[in-house]
């Protein structure tokens, strides 16, 4: 069955709404450059995370790429996994490895048929399975944004992606809502999906929405 991940905490109450909704992972925006309206603080990402219940995973969602600072905000925020958002390289991967406990997400960026980063999509991929990444995310990219686009996904680029880091996890971002999930997680076939803009109302997260979305997400086979 297909996990969960939802994005854009911006109060307690939505920790314990999430909580209650099933989702199977919690990410906090923290700290990233971009604009968006659920980007908390340090200290903010710090309580949220001692929030959550032991057994739904907390991920650190930044676009810092400098890797002391990394290191910093994760010995302050201590979450369950580190989601880099960013074009962190895959050297950084490796030191990072080295030094923190949390499992690592490395984000790749799909600009329409082909990655932000330049490279050939499967290589790329595995190379930061190979530095010690522990899955990949994709994510749309626009300029000026690493991800929240509300664009969606190419499918065919990132079932081939799957394909090619399978048994690695991958896990499928980009505007996805309960309109298109069904289909997303049939061509796909992800470890995991990531929700955002398809379930806030206004910028914030809606309790209706997140329902609706967790329940059509498990009752796909």
């Amino acid at each position: 069955m297909t996990k969960v991940i939802v994005c854009g905490s911006r109060t307690i109450q939505d920790i314990k709404m999430l909580v209650d909704s099933g989702a199977d992972a919690i990410g906090l925006i923290t700290e990233v450059w971009q604009d968006v309206p659920c980007n908390l603080t340090r200290a903010e990402a710090r309580e949220f995370t001692t929030l959550i219940p032991p057994l739904i995973p907390s991920i650190l969602i930044i676009t810092e790429e400098n890797t002391d600072e990394i290191l910093r905000m994760v010995d302050f925020i201590r979450p369950d996994i580190l989601q880099l958002q960013g074009f962190n390289p895959a050297s950084d991967i490796k030191r990072l490895k080295n030094e923190i406990k949390a499992k690592i997400v490395k984000v790749l960026h799909v600009d329409g048929d082909k990655l932000a980063e330049g490279k050939e999509p499967v290589k790329c991929a595995l190379t930061y399975i190979e530095a010690g990444a522990n899955m990949i995310l994709l994510d749309t990219y626009q300029p000026g944004k690493v991800g929240a686009t509300g664009a969606t996904s190419n499918l065919t680029l990132a079932r081939e992606i799957r394909d090619g880091v399978f048994p690695a996890p991958l896990v499928l971002a980009g505007g996805l809502s309960i309109g298109n999930l069904v289909n997303a997680i049939n061509m796909v076939k992800p470890y995991a999906v990531d929700v955002f803009s398809g379930v806030v109302t206004n910028g914030y997260l809606d309790a209706q929405k997140v329902k609706q979305f967790v329940k059509k997400a498990r009752s796909i086979r």
